[in-house]
């Protein structure tokens, strides 16, 4: 092969490429080896710091915990020490008999006052020397003493000292006993004890955790302990092994071990009583858990940039061992090429842009033996041209030999033409070239003497062809006629069978297909048509794959249609499909055999049907079953749990919240909260569970288990925390709760109304401890219920026989000590009971909505009483968060006031902080409608809540009510001499007045007095009364200077 575009031998250039490699990828692997160093060593600098980190901040938390904690253990025994300090006062006051001593219902009338003003304790009881129990605040029968109590009563004067825990011997719960040594007047010395439940402690512990897998204990030297959080009823008053810690208090965390990945943190403080101390425990393992969890990120993210990085480095040397193969095969393929063109059967020839010869094959001079002699590389297109002219290469070139050169030129110029050419010895080629993208020019030269014979002989054929045609072109004409009108009726026949809305099938009586419409095609899955003759056997099943139907289903259809066509039988059948897809088959025989099938689809009939039988035993907003559904497969349930000797747990969940969410964003929003509800209990349960929903915001769960009690308490956490996650219901998020009762079926006998009753006595229960709560079933819950529901009725009849009444105590000016008003307290007189605490009965009443009656009843009593009263006495009446929550409070105070005469400004209502918790709207626009009505609003208890200054920001009040637990420590505590200081400094600063309850003692009143108070109430200023008798009281004061006349007034009532 000719060719001027030989290159060198391939491989010359591998030795020098080779050689340059190898140290190249030498120096590549240190670098990457030494990035790598790098980035690992910086990362686990990082990750020791942050660890150290973590550690730091878990001790912290436990350090705050244990302060915190001892700050509120302090103050509760402080506040239970001051009543039992006060004790000895109270029972001086009330001396009877000429012996002077008190008797033992006087003793018990003043324990059971002071037991129902006091919640930090559960009952008072006043011991003997010899530790015999002599009265008790608690209508109970006295126990026999105990060795506590025995130790109790060895108590010196003027100490106090901390005992238990012990279980109580009535109720069954852990309780312990501050113990205080009294002198009762006529008595002697005796012991006065405060029951303490440790539940109330352990509640209060356990609002300090905010950080998971904080351990809290309470324990005393010995080892005992006291409360724990959480609970674990096993370990209390088991002995504790580790020692009293020798930390003094506020002493910083100390690990337990020096490794510190499986070590616990802790942190000790000393309480205020001796040998009792506060210990918060962590394990480090917990501390360190997001540690350990970014800990594997950041490994994961450098394990992946180590190997994107070794990746780098193994691509870059890949890529140098690629390129040295590369021009390897170059030059390998250039030789290939080469031989390639050689081989051809065709001659080729190739020119540059300025028309010079770059290569040609041996067939190409072949063809141009003539021209030989001028076929060299490098040589014009236009000279060889030339030269061949002038040697007789081209026949057809005539005479003007350069106007042939010139025409040849144009024509390879244009390199877009296939010409033919006739060579001297009577050969023709076909000439075909095309320009290549660097402005050469690729020809081709194609022997094609053999094909321009053959077409002399097609020209002959073609002749003899058209003669034949002609005479059956006139038969034709005849024929075409009338196939014309033949498919016009075929055209008619096919528009109405095609345009069925259904699909028809005609068989011969072989079996074999006459005529079928598109629509049966379609339904059977046929994308090409029916062909005619096709078995009916063949035809099932041809559109098995993509129909409608499954191939089981059409083979029965299929038998079905043909043993009716055996039998000559009419009928109508439904076959069902994928998705529900229906299809109603009719058949009828034909005279001559054969029968003809109507295929109707009636998909949407039987899904209405089905959507009916579904909605019969399914809640059609959530999917789940109803109650009548979640009946019978409970029944099944507990009859399949007796044989497998398992037991049975069923839940019941209202939820929490709900109704605000279904007012508040209307029907469809609360809709999408129930199918969202109904989603996260799905998840939460096994597939052999069971879910339903029982009907508005209420659903139940069934499950099974050898241990039931442990697995739905561990359903009940794991619903709980489902349902109270946020739920997006459109543009809005909304949270909600969820409170659970449980029952177990442990019986063999255990009925399905039984099981729900106990639920819904165990959901009950679970609400009134609060939102959000689980509750297993215990008997004493009926029992509980049924004396609530009893308490319920009798409050109704007490509204209407008139058994409430109102006690009023005076509220006295303290720079004067003038008489302002008085505050009018609610009694309930019943003719069993006696006097029942408001304490008892009021959450009931708000609870069931009672307290808005009871309340507009006080509402229009008081200003009745007080309106005939000089005119510069007022009367404050407390109103319940559920009142200012209703409507319809506002009027009946107006109307109150209306019917009375009562000037609004002699109205004082008092709320307490609980009211405003919620920031409900409602109350602080009634709140304001009865401010600017004139009536004056007042904050009462106030800084017994967790937002108190708040609530000062959030309304403008008359006056703040200091609650009576700073007033009555304020002289024996500096701390709560301060509390009351600052509240009164920042009371002046609002512009409001302060009242400082619960004065019982002549210092307390100097000191109140002293620090700034504007007005005072307590037992030491008057007791509450009836309205005569606190009438008579100011008559009977009314002449005694100011000091005086106040102490007195404490002391004649």
């Amino acid at each position: 092969m000719t060719s001027a575009l030989d290159g060198p031998e391939p491989g010359t250039e591998w030795p020098r490429l080779h050689g340059v490699r190898r140290p190249f990828h030498a120096a590549l692997a240190v670098g990457v080896l030494l990035v790598l160093a790098f980035l690992i060593g910086g990362v686990a600098i990082v990750l020791e710091h942050t660890r150290r980190t973590a550690l730091n901040a878990a001790e912290l938390e436990l350090d705050r915990s244990t302060k915190v904690a001892q700050s509120l253990f302090n103050r509760h025994m402080l506040q239970v020490d001051s009543a039992l300090v006060s004790l000895p006062v109270m029972l001086g006051e009330v001396v009877a008999g000429e012996d002077g001593a008190v008797r033992k219902k006087v003793a018990e009338a003043i324990l059971r006052s002071l037991n129902d003003q006091n919640f930090a304790f559960r009952d008072l009881i006043l011991l003997s020397p010899d530790g015999t129990p002599w009265a008790s605040a608690q209508q109970r029968p006295l126990l026999p003493s105990t060795p506590l109590w025995v130790q109790a009563s060895r108590v010196p004067i003027g100490s106090s000292i901390l005992l238990g825990p012990e279980r109580d011997p009535m109720f069954g719960d852990w309780v312990a006993y501050l113990a205080r040594s009294v002198a009762v007047p006529g008595q002697g010395r005796m012991v006065a004890i405060a029951e303490i439940a440790i539940d109330g402690i352990t509640t209060t512990l356990s609002s300090l955790i905010t950080v998971p897998g904080i351990h809290l204990r309470l324990e005393r030297q010995d080892g005992r302990l006291l409360a724990m959080v959480p609970q674990d009823e096993l370990a209390m008053a088991a002995s504790v092994k580790r020692p009293f810690s020798d930390a003094a208090p506020g002493g910083p965390p100390q690990a337990a071990a020096s490794d510190d990945r499986r070590s616990t943190l802790s942190s000790s403080r000393v309480t205020l009583y001796d040998g009792i101390q506060i210990e918060a425990s962590l394990q480090t393992d917990v501390a360190l858990a997001e540690w350990l969890r970014d800990r594997n990120r950041i490994i994961a993210i450098t394990t992946l940039a180590g190997l994107l990085i070794v990746a780098f480095g193994a691509s870059l040397s890949t890529a140098l061992k690629r390129q040295a193969r590369l021009e390897g095969e170059r030059q390998r393929a250039q030789l290939q090429l080469e031989d390639a063109i050689q081989s051809m059967s065709d001659g080729f020839v190739m020119w540059d842009a300025d028309d010079r010869l770059i290569v040609c094959n041996e067939r190409f001079r072949d063809l141009y033996a003539a021209s030989k002699p001028f076929i060299k590389p490098g040589a014009l297109f236009e000279d060889i041209i030339r030269g061949g002219a002038l040697a007789g290469q081209y026949p057809q070139a005539g005479d003007d030999l350069e106007q042939f050169v010139r025409r040849a030129v144009a024509s390879h110029h244009e390199a877009s033409e296939t010409i033919e050419r006739l060579l001297p010895d009577g050969r023709w080629i076909l000439v075909t070239e095309r320009r290549t993208a660097r402005g050469g020019v690729v020809g081709i030269r194609t022997e094609i003497t053999a094909i321009k014979k053959a077409q002399e002989e097609l020209g002959a054929a073609h002749d003899r062809i058209n003669e034949t045609m002609a005479v059956v072109q006139a038969q034709n004409k005849v024929l075409l006629e009338r196939d014309r009108a033949l498919r016009t009726q075929n055209i008619l026949f096919d528009a109405a069978l095609n345009n069925m809305p259904h699909g028809l099938l005609m068989a011969d009586a072989d079996g074999a297909v006459i005529v079928c419409n598109e629509r049966f095609g379609t339904m059977l899955g046929h994308d090409s048509p029916i062909r005619q003759g096709m078995k009916i056997e063949a035809l099932f099943v041809t559109g098995s794959n993509s129909g409608m139907i499954d191939q089981s289903v059409l083979s029965e259809m299929s038998r079905r249609q043909l043993d009716m066509a055996a039998q000559r039988q009419s009928g109508t059948f439904v076959a069902s499909g994928k998705n529900g897809f229906a299809l109603s088959v009719t058949q009828r025989p034909m005279s001559e055999g054969g029968f003809v099938a109507i295929y109707e689809d009636v998909t949407e009939k039987e899904r209405a049907e089905q959507r009916i039988r579904f909605l019969a035993h399914h809640d059609p907003v959530t999917g789940l079953p109803n109650r009548i559904l979640f009946r019978t497969r409970l029944e099944a349930m507990l009859a399949e749990t007796e044989e497998r000797g398992e037991e049975v747990a069923l839940l019941c969940l209202d939820l929490d919240k709900f109704k605000d969410v279904n007012d508040t964003l209307g029907h469809p929003a609360g809709d999408l909260l129930l199918a969202g509800v109904a989603a996260r209990l799905r998840a939460s349960l096994r597939r052999s569970d069971l879910v339903a929903r029982l009907g508005g915001d209420e659903f139940a769960v069934a499950l099974r288990s050898r241990n039931a009690g442990v697995k739905a308490r561990a359903v009940a956490d794991r619903i709980i925390a489902a349902i109270g996650a946020p739920f997006t219901l459109g543009d809005r998020m909304v949270t909600i709760g969820v409170s659970i009762g449980a029952a177990l079926a442990r019986e063999r006998a255990a009925d399905v109304d039984g099981l729900l009753k106990n639920a819904d006595l165990a959901l009950y229960e679970a609400k009134g401890s609060g939102r959000g709560t689980y509750a297993q079933f215990e008997p004493r819950m009926e029992a509980r219920l049924l004396q609530r529901m009893a308490i319920e009725e009798e409050m109704g009849r007490a509204l209407r026989e008139e058994q409430f009444s109102l006690a009023y105590q005076p509220l006295f000016e303290l720079a004067t000590g003038r008489v302002l008003g008085f505050e009018a307290l609610l009694r309930w007189n019943h003719p069993q009971r006696g006097v029942i605490s408001p304490a008892d009965f009021v959450p009931i009443a708000e609870e069931t909505g009672l307290i808005n009656d009871i309340g507009a009843w006080a509402i229009n009593r008081a200003p009745a009483d007080i309106a005939g009263l000089p005119a510069d006495l007022m009367v404050a009446v407390n109103l319940s968060p559920v009142q200012l929550k209703n409507d319809s409070t506002v009027p009946i105070i107006i109307d109150a006031l209306g019917a009375s005469g009562l000037a609004p400004s002699r109205l004082e209502l008092e709320i307490t902080e609980s009211a405003l918790l919620g920031d409900d709207p409602r109350i602080i626009a009634h709140l304001h409608r009865l401010r600017d009505l004139g009536v004056r609003i007042v904050l009462d208890d106030f800084g017994t809540g967790y937002s108190s200054l708040s609530y000062l920001r959030r309304f403008p009040f008359h006056k703040i009510k200091i609650d009576k637990l700073f007033v009555r420590e304020a002289t024996t505590r500096s701390d709560c001499a301060a509390i009351v200081t600052s509240v009164v400094e920042l009371a002046q600063r609002l512009g409001m007045a302060t009242t400082a309850e619960g004065i019982e003692t002549k210092e307390q009143l100097d000191l109140v007095r002293r620090l700034g108070c504007t007005e005072g109430q307590g037992y030491l200023l008057g007791k509450p009364k009836p309205i005569l008798a606190a009438l008579a009281q100011l008559d009977l004061s009314a002449q005694i200077p100011v000091a005086p006349r106040i102490a007195r007034s404490g002391t004649n009532h």
